[in-house]
């Protein structure tokens, strides 16, 4: 299983004339995969979209990149683009599943840059503590990229409100288990966005 994030970043002012269009572009993300998500960036990069999808292999990724790039206007919406960007990733061992659900509508992705084979030891750090930070806020899933260089580790965190991102937050560092033990020894830059599910969106 590997899930796919792509970003469309939109021209000033073209938020308006999208969100209409949604659907449609929803719908056309990914034909050889499972759409499970479509967000509106509100903190971080402005006039943003992120679309997650799922797919079985990197065959069926491939297939939708290459459809993409035989077409002119792939989502729809090339008028008000002003960019596009793809990122394939692989879910790390203790991740569950992304299946569709209520569980927002806030969803913070948070975007770590790993140092030059440093993906393990991060890894077995998270681990240890990933099932108690769970139990505080649900976990939707976190995954490595795949491609590209410096190698890339998303995780995302849905919220129903955003006290409960405070709250959860919180408790985690009281208890010393957030950030966790060693897991930031290998990271080189942190960013993190939060986003709104739009109506479009199976997680919601």
């Amino acid at each position: 299983m590997l899930y796919e994030l792509t970003t469309l970043a939109l021209l000033p002012n073209r938020l308006g004339a999208v969100m209409p269009l949604l659907s449609e572009v929803c719908a056309a993300a990914a034909p050889s995969g499972k759409l499970l998500g479509c967000f509106s960036v509100e903190f971080g990069a402005l006039n943003r979209f992120h679309l997650l999808s799922r797919y079985e292999n990197t065959d069926a990724i491939g297939a939708d990149r290459a459809r993409r790039m035989e077409q002119v206007d792939p989502y729809g919406i090339a008028e008000h683009l002003g960019g596009v960007s793809r990122t394939a990733y692989k879910p790390l061992s203790f991740s569950k599943e992304i299946v569709p659900g209520a569980f927002g509508p806030f969803y913070e992705f948070r975007t770590y840059t790993l140092a030059p084979d440093g993906l393990a030891e991060t890894e077995d750090a998270w681990a240890k503590v990933i099932e108690r930070r769970d139990a505080m806020s649900p976990l939707l899933g976190i995954m490595a990229s795949i491609e590209g260089a410096p190698k890339k580790m998303l995780h995302i965190w849905p919220y129903k409100a955003l006290e409960d991102r405070v709250k959860a937050r919180a408790q985690a560092s009281k208890e010393g288990i957030w950030p966790p033990p060693g897991g930031s020894a290998q990271l080189t830059s942190l960013t993190s966005e939060l986003a709104v599910s739009t109506a479009s969106s199976p997680l919601k």
